[in-house]
């Protein structure tokens, strides 16, 4: 996130705007509580505004059979055994098998 604020940044550094001078990149912390100020709901709208898919119908691999090939990164949390998780279909998986 860092990189992409200087990146940012650095391209406003025009002659009448000498943001790099006088600006320095916020550490993690100061970007997170930044974004946790503006909420939620302003971060949701700014990504879709924003986000589209760049692939095109001549794009190599990002269609097959005319679907557009998508890529979800997982998350795994631990779960408590209980009966009620279990009831939500959270199972025990033993990791060492």
């Amino acid at each position: 996130m860092r990189d992409v604020l200087k990146n940012l940044v650095d391209g406003l550094s025009v002659a009448w705007v000498k943001v790099g001078k006088y600006w320095r990149v916020p550490c993690k912390s100061a970007i997170t509580q930044a974004r946790q100020r503006l909420g939620a709901k302003v971060m949701s709208q700014l990504f879709h505004q924003l986000v589209r898919p760049i692939a095109t119908d001549e794009t190599l691999g990002a269609f097959l059979n005319g679907l557009r090939v998508v890529v979800i990164d997982g998350s795994c949390f631990d779960v408590p055994d209980s009966e009620e998780n279990a009831s939500l279909h959270y199972v025990l998986v033993d990791a060492n098998k």
